[in-house]
């Protein structure tokens, strides 16, 4: 029994222990943004539904292929009456007419009769103006949502980038505020050594303890924000929450940015295949008032018992219909296709001037924090310099507590503030890869 329980104990603790590694391993999972990417593209639900809208459009573009194609249908009928016009036009049907039945009794009077009919009817589309129109603007449809879906897949990408930096930048801004900490420890204990000594007074002393305080608050502020930038990268990749992910310090590259050409630009060319589908819709409103001409036939059985097949027979034609008149409806709808055309050509102009001007604040933008960048490096140069002055100056009690901490706060300040323009940094170079981002 005794060998039971230790069997079990010993169990359970390696069940814990390999249950420890596992949770540690998602606790700190390394992931490189080539990774990132991969799993946005394949799991991110947002770009899964625009994947969706692009096929289903695909699809019923090909739908409407039908324009193009004969209609078949078949059918089988039950008919039971004692109408004499539908009595002798069954025995027609049928092929069974005699002599008899032209009685005028019998016609006036045929009592009880029955027809069962099987039939197939075919209807050959051969000049349908309207259907074309509406098949070509079925598939500029398709079109633009395909390239509504591209675009939404470099978005994604931008904003993977945008995640992935975060993360970067908040296991950075941690490193920070734990040597920020570290040092804040060291001043407490050296103070409480100065105090004890007489060195400093106690007020000094407490000064001291209330930063130590505020960085161990500043520190778990920033290992929280680790994990809440490592939730919303899985968010996109669609990965269940959860994971701290452990990244490289990226350093996206400014050198290589080429010029904006809206051409070939897939939101520009999702607005063009939409403005080119509403223009193929209007056409075909316009050709609604052109006659539609259809070849048709059909070919049936008819026979007074169910599942007989006694007489056939065949009706073939070609048939031109014109509606000439449906009230307003077609001309209000022509009205509304050509304000929907405004508006996309709207929309179009409204994304390419937009566009421009995105291109060149982001390229203002990158200058500007470049030489910010260089002024940071200097500050934060010349911040540590003027600590280990000061740290000197306080421990030959030639300046205050108050003093040194306010500088070791200055060069925290400076450190995490060359850390966020690093950030920003890549976080514009990305964005102008993705405004610049092309179907080539």
């Amino acid at each position: 029994m005794r060998t039971t329980k230790k069997s079990y104990l010993i169990t359970a603790l390696l069940f814990l222990s390999a249950y420890s590694v596992m949770a540690q391993d998602k606790a700190n999972a390394y992931l490189s943004l080539d990774q990132a990417i991969d799993s946005a593209l394949i799991h991110n639900e947002s770009l899964r539904q625009a994947t969706y809208t692009a096929r289903i459009a695909k699809e019923q573009s090909r739908g409407a292929d039908a324009v193009f194609m004969p209609q078949v249908e078949l059918s089988y009928n039950a008919y039971f009456t004692n109408n004499p016009l539908n009595a002798f036009g069954f025995k027609l049907q049928e092929q069974q007419v005699s002599a008899a039945d032209f009685d005028p009794t019998r016609l006036n009077h045929p009592g009880f009769n029955k027809d069962f009919s099987s039939q197939i009817e075919v209807v050959q589309p051969l000049f349908n103006l309207d259907a074309i129109f509406q098949r070509s603007s079925a598939r500029a449809y398709a079109e633009m949502q395909a390239w509504s879906q591209k675009r939404r897949e470099e978005y994604l990408i931008f904003q993977v980038k945008q995640a992935y930096a975060e993360v970067a930048l908040a296991h950075q801004s941690a490193e920070v505020m734990q040597q920020a900490l570290e040092t804040a420890r060291m001043f407490l204990k050296r103070a409480g050594d100065m105090a004890q000594q007489g060195v400093i007074q106690k007020a000094d002393f407490l000064e001291a303890q209330v930063f130590e305080q505020q960085m161990t608050t500043a520190h778990q502020n920033a290992v929280s924000q680790i994990a809440n930038s490592s939730d919303q990268l899985s968010l996109l990749m669609g990965q269940p929450s959860g994971t701290v992910y452990r990244v490289d310090a990226i350093r996206l590259s400014d050198r290589s940015i080429p010029a904006l050409n809206l051409n070939s630009r897939t939101d520009i060319l999702a607005f063009q295949a939409g403005l080119s589908a509403i223009n193929q819709k209007l056409k075909a409103s316009k050709m609604a008032f052109v006659p539609r001409i259809n070849a048709f036939g059909n070919y049936q059985f008819n026979d007074p018992k169910p599942f007989r097949f006694g007489s056939d027979s065949y009706l073939a034609g070609i048939r031109l219909s014109w509606k000439l008149f449906s009230g307003t409806q077609n001309l209000h709808q022509i009205k509304a296709t050509k304000w929907e055309r405004q508006q996309m050509a709207s929309r179009l102009s409204e994304a390419e001037a937009q566009a421009q001007a995105e291109y060149q604040k982001s390229l203002r933008q990158l200058t500007d924090l470049t030489q910010e960048a260089r002024q940071m490096t200097t500050v934060v140069a010349q911040a540590q310099e003027a600590l280990a002055i000061q740290t000197d100056r306080y421990q030959q009690g030639l300046s205050t507590t108050a003093d040194l901490l306010r500088i070791q706060t200055r060069l925290s300040e400076a450190q995490l503030r060359e850390k966020v323009v690093t950030f920003k940094q890549n976080l514009t170079t990305a964005y102008l890869a993705f405004l610049t981002s092309t179907n080539h």
